[in-house]
């Protein structure tokens, strides 16, 4: 590895770090129970490394949901067979990446942004941005294969659909420690049903 991965690498770390120090400090305090000198502390960094990252400690507590996209983004939306549609892909992307961890980060994410209202903002640009991802993967993998405003309306749709029960609008059950795989918890029948509607207009 080059000297500039080596560093991209430590700085991801580092980053990291103190998006993990400030999430736990929200599960465990609330966001008005600790300040950034608590997250420094915690992650064993200084406050001008953590300004260098982040201008606020919702910044920070948000950006746990993306750091692990950062550590998994090559390959994801590759397609393994040519009979692909975007709309498989995206199955397979959200079926492989949205771990039991991911889902219950994203529940709380936004059960704490709507506790407290200064956290919502970040939360929002959050999520925003893991969406951009999947549709920046889609579009490249796919290309002019489909319109260009296909792909924004899918994933558009893809999420709409899943962000209700990651806020509680539906009642869904998220799934348990050993239950990712099994085919008949809750949230996979959720997802058989969604994307069995998805395919009906957008294949």
């Amino acid at each position: 590895m080059t000297d500039s991965g080596l560093r991209d690498k430590k700085k991801i770390a580092t980053r990291q770090a103190l998006a993990e120090a400030a999430f736990n400090l929200a599960v465990e305090h609330g966001v008005d129970g600790f300040v950034v000198e608590d997250i420094v502390k915690t992650a064993g960094y200084s406050r001008r490394t953590f300004a260098n990252y982040f201008s606020c400690k919702e910044e920070a507590i948000a950006n746990s949901l993306t750091m692990n996209d950062y550590l998994e983004r090559d390959g994801q939306f590759a397609s393994s067979t040519e009979s692909y549609t975007p709309l498989d892909t995206i199955e397979l992307y959200i079926r492989g990446s949205f771990t039991i961890n991911k889902l219950r980060r994203l529940n709380e994410l936004i059960s704490l942004s709507r506790n407290y209202p200064s956290l919502k903002l970040y939360v929002t640009g959050a999520l925003m941005e893991v969406q951009d991802f999947a549709k920046r993967g889609i579009s490249e993998e796919f290309g002019s294969d489909y319109p260009e405003e296909y792909y924004p309306i899918l994933i558009g749709a893809v999420f709409g659909a899943i962000l209700p029960v990651l806020d509680e609008s539906i009642a869904v059950k998220l799934p348990e420690d050993g239950e990712q795989d099994e085919t008949d918890n809750e949230f996979n029948q959720y997802i058989d049903i969604v994307f069995a509607h998805l395919r009906k207009g957008f294949n």
